[in-house]
């Protein structure tokens, strides 16, 4: 029987090795955890890393994801004036996740791997996953990045001018970023330099910020992207969201022209992600001024929930209109060239405004749309204010492979009477309306009296309109007459001031006309065009319309106008005070060019608000008076008995006369008679 050796203890020797082994391995794992807290994987310098080389810096894995990320950032920390010290080129030579941890020895302990590895990331002063700043080209070179969950902000903090982002899918799922004024992309927050053949993927979030699937604000160039990614903004607040950038706005920085600033762009680019903002959004971007859009397209869902952004809480009187829109939800000073919406555009607050297919604020001279075209059905109004072309799927799927198949016309703002009554609470014309004789050229009613012009004609298209137009296929101007709930002048007399609060009171008035109205847009005419005066003293129509042809300049008509001509004929005097109740809209049924004044003072003039009144004028007499308005001057006795005159001879200058009814059965009688 072999005899056993014991250590003092009673341990066998096959027992005592191992132990030995075991205190070595303890000895040298404390060691190596005491060492990791007191750790920095970065080299003295880029160039030590064995990633680096010739110039470039190769990534393989996330161990040399965080390692460049901390690189960058230590140089932007340490040397802040050395601007090529963050422009450092780097390539993506695997798919990268970092959402798991990373699997590769910690430098200078090799056999410790997995999730000790953390340890990089864990305290470190420059190790993030973003990279705060960074000048250099970033190739991606047909690789993804996958973000890990619950990370802030996305990749970079800041793409310097001159830098360039390529050929990388970012997914990031769950992103969210809560910050005011500023804002937060999947790839960026600020892009000042070029990011190219991109694509994002996943969510992001952001409370009281711009939100962009790759940018919150670009002031640089992105072009040739796909955005798959849902982005989503919350809070209150002068903020949007948009499928490329939340904002796209020009900055000056030190050492560039004041006078020929960068422009931003965005170009061929896609968005397919689900837009969410509280009041501005796009499925480009929310605001885009002073930049570019050009060769873009939205497939995605773009919804806001409001009907109005409250930029100031405290202040409700202070506000902006809800803007949703395929491309950009609110325009600045800046273009919009040959892009397409194909996604749903809605606000889900009931209420009175519009959405765009294109782009909400375009009618501006500062601003230019041209060659952008939009699912029909996509956006919900039809006078939405804005100048595409509208087109069946089919229409569309020719057009984006080959525009030039598709004639271009502008083709989305034609007048929807049942919008109307929805925007203009519009009452139905009277009870004692409805006689139209067969000619259908003479339209009478209790209140007022309608004759079309020479070659017009009157459709009775419902109670609660009539429009008046050319029986000539080649005339696409119409008139309308509507009536509004009563409105009265605050003051009993008229100037321009007093008629533009008037119209600012009749509710749903800035779906007749976009964007701010200016009482300067305000002009007071006569029924008659003979008389030209600002401020009268009876039965004048306010005439408003946009007084401002470059207009025309920005939806590509050159030196047309856009826009339609609003005219709301006033009842009363000035002992009485006067109101409106009666709206003749002057539009087109075809495009969104305006009709010409020429139209509007003809068509406009048919129309007389009963019973009829002249001006008495040094000189006349009621012989002279009937002889004007009806041919027959021996009629004077009519006019008398109307007006209660006992004495036809006897009439006085500046006195306002009524005119019998039957004075305005003919067309040529109404022709013929003066304006007061």
């Amino acid at each position: 029987m072999k005899t056993r050796h014991f250590f003092p203890g009673g341990l066998t020797g096959r027992a005592r090795s191992v132990l030995a082994v075991l205190a070595v391995a303890t000895f040298l794992y404390t060691g190596c955890q005491w060492y990791l807290g007191h750790y920095d994987p970065l080299y003295a310098s880029i160039e030590e890393d064995p990633c680096y080389e010739e110039g470039v810096y190769r990534i393989y894995d996330g161990g040399d994801y965080v390692r460049f990320a901390g690189y960058m950032n230590r140089a932007r920390k340490e040397e802040p004036e050395n601007e090529e010290a963050t422009a450092v080129d780097a390539v993506l030579m695997a798919d990268v996740d970092l959402s798991e941890p990373f699997r590769g020895p910690v430098k200078n302990c090799p056999f410790l791997e997995g999730d000790l590895v953390q340890y990089r990331l864990r305290g470190h002063p420059y190790i993030r996953q973003a990279i705060l700043n960074y000048a250099g080209t970033f190739d991606g070179d047909g690789h993804t990045l996958t973000w890990g969950e619950g990370r802030g902000n996305g990749m970079f903090v800041c793409i310097e001018r001159g830098a360039v982002v390529k050929n990388l899918t970012f997914c990031a799922e769950g992103l969210s970023w809560d910050m005011d004024e500023y804002g937060v992309g999947l790839l960026c927050m600020m892009n000042y330099g070029v990011i190219k053949n991109c694509r994002t993927e996943g969510s992001i979030e952001g409370t009281e910020c711009y939100v962009g699937g790759f940018a919150g604000i670009n002031r640089g160039i992105i072009e040739d992207c796909v955005n798959q990614a849902e982005v989503t903004l919350k809070g209150i607040g002068e903020y949007g969201a948009g499928g490329i950038a939340g904002l796209s706005k020009c900055k000056v920085l030190d050492g560039e022209s004041e006078e020929d600033p960068i422009v931003p762009r965005i170009s061929r680019c896609v968005n397919e992600g689900t837009i969410r903002a509280p009041w501005e959004a796009g499925g480009i971007c929310a605001r885009n001024d002073c930049a570019n859009i050009d060769h873009c397209g939205n497939e995605g869902e773009v919804t806001v929930q409001y009907q109005r952004g409250y930029v100031y809480p405290d202040h409700p009187d202070w506000y902006e209109r809800a803007m949703a829109a395929g491309i950009c939800g609110d325009m600045g000073w800046n273009s919009i060239e040959n892009c397409y919406n194909g996604g749903p555009v809605s606000i889900l607050e009931e209420g009175e405004e519009a959405t765009y297919g294109i782009a909400g604020g375009t009618l501006s001279w500062v601003n230019e749309v041209t060659g952008c075209v939009s699912l029909k059905g996509t956006a919900v109004g039809s006078m939405r204010h804005e100048s595409v072309m509208e087109l069946t799927r089919e229409q569309l799927e020719i057009w984006k492979e080959d525009p030039g198949k598709i004639p271009y016309r502008a083709d989305n703002w034609q007048f929807d009477l049942e919008e109307a009554r929805e925007k203009l609470s519009l009452l139905p014309l009277s009870a004692g309306c409805g006689r139209l004789n067969e000619e259908g050229d003479r339209y009478l009613c209790g209140e007022f009296c309608l004759l079309a012009p020479k070659d017009g004609r009157i459709t009775e298209v419902s109670p609660y309109a009539l429009c008046v137009e050319g029986r000539s296929e080649t005339e696409k101007n119409q008139m309308w007459v509507l009536r509004l709930p009563k409105t009265r002048l605050e003051e009993p007399w008229i100037t321009i001031e007093e008629v533009h609060d008037l119209w600012l009171g009749i509710e749903g008035s800035h779906w007749l006309h976009p964007s701010y109205s200016y009482k300067d847009d305000c002009h007071v005419e006569t029924h008659s065009p003979f008389i030209r005066e600002r401020v009268l003293k009876t039965n004048p129509a306010l005439v408003h319309y946009r007084d401002d042809y470059l207009a025309g300049m920005a939806v590509g008509y050159g030196s047309e106008a856009v826009d339609n001509v609003a005219v709301l004929p006033l009842s009363g005097s000035a002992e009485e005070g006067y109101w409106s109740e009666w709206l003749l809209l002057f539009t087109n049924r075809e495009d969104n060019r305006r009709p010409d004044f020429s139209f509007v003072y003809q068509y406009m003039d048919g129309f007389r608000l009963l019973p009829g009144k002249i001006l008495v004028s040094e000189g006349d007499s009621l012989l002279k008076i009937a002889g004007e308005c009806t041919g027959d001057p021996a009629r004077y006795p009519e006019l008398a008995d109307a007006n209660g005159i006992p004495d036809p001879d006897y009439i006085l200058a500046g006195q306002i006369l009524t005119l019998p009814d039957a004075w305005m059965e003919t067309p040529d009688q109404i022709s013929n008679m003066r304006s007061p």
